[in-house]
């Protein structure tokens, strides 16, 4: 049995599906990405199992059946097809063309190795939204341009130098200490002292409009 549809989905699915031949399925909870679809914003998932034909998706955006999805993974590379069967928070979803599991799955791995010494960029959304920073008791208002699971793009007026230690204050997320990555004349780059769970941004973006 295929390890990306439930039982209960596997007769509806059929019905409908293109014949593919049946491909193993790899269990892994590595792939963070961001999903993307036809007639709606960005929003974040997660990749439970995968195979060279598919994939099961963990999101709380409905998707119809049928419709066409990509989740966009770290390096940029997209997996794209369309939704095989929904239920409640998952999806199963069968590639366009099949896909070369050992590849992408080695690529996650060295990706979470790197990511404890370079801090490689995590999948970001634009949002636009009211939020402060502290620094040595004094808040500033700034303006919230994007955010990621490890870090955020701040605009406001005299940025603070790179290596500023602030905590980050956004409504709805509990406050985060960062650290600034970059700065310019009217914006900044934080990098969070410890990453948002998750489950926490997932909801967070649920209910703040994504661009």
């Amino acid at each position: 049995m295929r390890a990306d549809i439930p039982p209960q989905d596997m007769e509806a699915a059929a019905d409908h599906a293109a014949p593919m031949e049946r491909a193993e399925r790899i269990v892994t909870t590595l792939l963070i990405g961001k999903l993307l679809s036809a007639n709606g914003p960005e929003h974040l998932c997660r990749i439970r199992n995968i195979s060279t034909t598919g994939m099961l998706i963990e999101t709380h955006r409905p998707l119809g059946f049928g419709a066409w999805v990509a989740v966009e993974l770290r390096s940029g590379e997209k997996l794209q097809g369309t939704v095989a069967w929904c239920g409640t928070g998952r999806a199963g979803v069968q590639f366009v063309t099949p896909i070369e599991v050992d590849r992408i799955l080695a690529e996650a791995k060295q990706s979470a190795t790197v990511r404890v010494r370079n801090q490689p960029r995590a999948p970001r959304f634009d949002v636009r939204c009211p939020a402060s920073i502290s620094s040595n008791g004094r808040y500033i208002d700034v303006v919230l341009e994007n955010v990621s699971q490890s870090g955020a793009r701040i605009a406001m007026a005299r940025p603070p130098k790179r290596d500023t230690e602030v905590i980050l204050s956004v409504p709805g997320l509990p406050s985060r200490r960062c650290t600034t990555r970059w700065s310019d004349d009217a914006a900044a780059g934080l990098l969070f002292l410890e990453v948002i769970p998750y489950h926490e941004l997932d909801a967070w973006l649920d209910h703040v409009e994504v661009n």
